[in-house]
């Protein structure tokens, strides 16, 4: 739940579907959503009830299979807490995206240098500055360098005059400003780009995002005044502008062709009609069936189940027109992950290859009723101790912690918002 709307807000610039006008549609859509609520109604709280977020983010990555989480706040110059405190919750931070989790978080918003405090200070999460709608530098956006002398922030990515959802008014929206809504839009586009190539890591994640972004020489708010780094411009990191400003379809691009080369004659379609609901319903012994255009040469499929890789379809050949997967493929897929139940939501991924290219990734959502493989008898029958089962097919997801508002005072922890991702569909 939202006691402060703060979280609400981040999370629709996420995966918010835009309804009912559909104007303003989240980066990611059809991404799913976890929350995790660290902060009070007035957006206040402590390191301790952060890390302890943190911690069961990690914990639960595998039950809700979250691959990137978006945090808006933070803490810069907070008297009251330690030092130590501080540098475990950058450690906690580390140790989140070390799991799996690409982690983004807010630089702040107190527009000078030096500004940007725990966790965004963290070695290895990606922290986000905010730009205006002209991808210039807002002027509330914080600066590096950290207290560690470390080049922040990462990237910058629109965060100026956002709309979202509003909390608690039907179906509202409102605009706002921050890199409180900076953050949770990178997030969403990390969530494409898992979707696009769930293989990438969060590091590769922060890698292709960096290397994409348009590089932007940085500058000084308050007199416009030149930074040291522009006087030999250099096509790297700084502490304005982080690698520059995010530029969302090279970086998804880039992430499709990370393997393989994407290839636009490779295609494939789901044949089996969807429910009402939007799900392929399978009972045991039945089998959902895949259209291949373009000639492939094998068809591989996996979960998205952050610890499954790619397996070839055995049973598919070169040249061939369609291909199906059984529930009892499926069963023999899911029971050799630790922890994941075959039992509900699941989401599998196909795609067809020929030499060095691939399709794009087809998406299946799946609830799956019953975990045993359906095994018939001579008669056709069922045997004994066997159910029959139902499958429906779910879309990556995406996570968020929720729950505060912007940084205001030294004693309240910026931003508020932890946002969790798994991954997701297309982006408006």
């Amino acid at each position: 739940y939202d006691d402060q709307g703060h979280g609400t807000h981040c999370a629709g610039i996420t995966a918010g579907t835009g309804a009912p006008t559909y104007q303003f549609v989240g980066v990611a859509p059809q991404a799913q959503l976890v929350g995790v609520k660290v902060l009070d109604e007035g957006g206040s709280g402590s390191f301790a009830t952060v890390m302890a977020g943190m911690e069961w983010t990690v914990d639960k990555r595998h039950e809700f299979n979250i691959r990137a989480a978006s945090m808006s706040l933070g803490g810069f110059g907070l008297i009251e807490w330690t030092s130590s405190e501080e540098e475990s919750v950058n450690r906690m931070a580390n140790k989140m995206v070390r799991s799996g989790v690409a982690l983004f978080i807010a630089a702040g918003n107190s527009a000078i240098s030096a500004t940007i405090g725990t966790p965004g200070s963290a070695e290895d999460v990606i922290t986000v500055g905010a730009l205006d709608k002209d991808t210039a530098i807002a002027s509330y956006s914080s600066q590096g360098p950290t207290e560690e002398g470390r080049i922040k922030p990462n990237l910058a990515f629109v965060g100026s005059s956002v709309n979202a959802p509003e909390a608690n008014s039907g179906d509202g929206y409102v605009a706002y400003s921050g890199t409180s809504m900076a953050t949770p839009g990178a997030a969403g586009l990390a969530a494409l780009m898992y979707q696009a190539n769930p293989d990438l890591s969060p590091f590769d994640i922060r890698n292709i995002m960096q290397e994409t972004s348009t590089y932007r020489e940085c500058h000084y708010m308050l007199a416009n005044e030149p930074c040291p780094e522009d006087i030999v411009p250099k096509n790297r990191q700084n502490n304005v502008y982080g690698h520059g400003h995010v530029e969302g379809p090279a970086a998804l691009l880039e992430a499709a062709n990370y393997v393989y080369s994407l290839s636009e004659g490779l295609n494939l379609s789901l044949q089996t009609n969807s429910s009402t609901d939007n799900k392929v319903h399978l009972s045991g012994g039945e089998s959902f069936a895949i259209n291949v255009d373009g000639g492939a040469v094998k068809i591989q499929w996996r979960t998205w189940d952050m610890r499954d890789n790619w397996m070839d379809h055995q049973d598919f050949e070169a040249g061939q027109k369609n291909v199906e997967i059984s529930h009892s493929m499926l069963v023999d897929r899911l029971q050799y992950l630790p922890g994941n139940e075959i039992e509900g939501n699941q989401t599998l991924m196909i795609r067809a290859i020929n030499g060095e290219e691939a399709s794009t990734n087809l998406v299946v959502h799946l609830f799956v009723t019953g975990s045993e493989k359906f095994v018939p008898e001579q008669d056709g029958g069922l045997l004994p101790g066997f159910s029959s089962s139902l499958v429906m097919i779910s879309l990556l997801g995406a996570a968020t912690l929720a729950s505060g508002s912007p940084r205001t005072t030294k004693k309240t922890l910026e931003d508020s918002e932890f946002l969790q991702t798994s991954g997701a569909r297309d982006s408006n």
